[in-house]
């Protein structure tokens, strides 16, 4: 069973999480840059509230919810190489940091079809903990070690490694997730790896 990442992973939305991240902290009055919050891209949602505006991260996530959808859903684009997921075999699922609410959004936009999406504000512990990949091996009946987990972050890799699965990185421009891991540079060499 293929568990791919959302951001950055099919589709490029990094750079519109970033703005909406910094959009909300204006809207609390926080100044923010982007240097501040790139890194903190590929936590759940909640965690980056948190470390952004404590005290204020429930108030600040839901702004941030508000802002990418009103503001940035349109800088959002799948990857050219998404095409290959309709040649992979099912079922495959989204299990990604955003929220829930955004990443259907999102795969709704894109027109990207999967069987299951899992958003980091369901389940209590998010990447990258092995929890949304347990969450998924009890709904497909599949068991954490025959699943190829696809992300480009080390959270991604930390987490499927954490639950048994087999983690793959997507390094497209950037340096790869961990150099202990199988690493692509474009979905398709999944094809060759099936």
């Amino acid at each position: 069973m293929y568990v791919f990442d959302l951001d950055g992973t099919l589709v490029d939305s990094v750079e519109a999480h970033v703005k909406a991240w910094i959009d909300a902290l204006a809207a609390l009055g926080v100044k923010a840059r982007e240097e501040e919050v790139r890194p903190l891209m590929g936590l759940p949602a909640a965690e980056i509230a948190r470390r952004l505006a404590p005290g204020r991260a429930r108030e600040l996530a839901q702004l941030k919810i508000k802002y990418f959808l009103e503001r940035h859903m349109d800088e959002v684009e799948p990857y050219p190489d998404v095409d290959v997921l309709r040649l992979l075999p099912r079922p495959m699922a989204v299990v990604t940091s955003s929220s829930g609410v955004l990443a259907r959004a999102v795969l709704r936009r894109v027109g990207i079809s999967v069987d299951y999406v899992l958003g980091g504000d369901e389940v209590e512990r998010g990447k990258p903990h092995p929890d949304p990949l347990l969450a998924v091996s009890r709904i497909f009946g599949v068991p954490t070690s025959s699943m190829v987990v696809v992300g480009d972050t080390v959270y991604d890799m930390e987490m499927a490694l954490s639950a048994g699965a087999r983690p793959v990185c997507i390094a497209r421009a950037a340096q790869p997730c961990r150099p202990d891991v199988e690493v692509i540079r474009s979905l398709r060499e999944l094809l060759s790896g099936r």
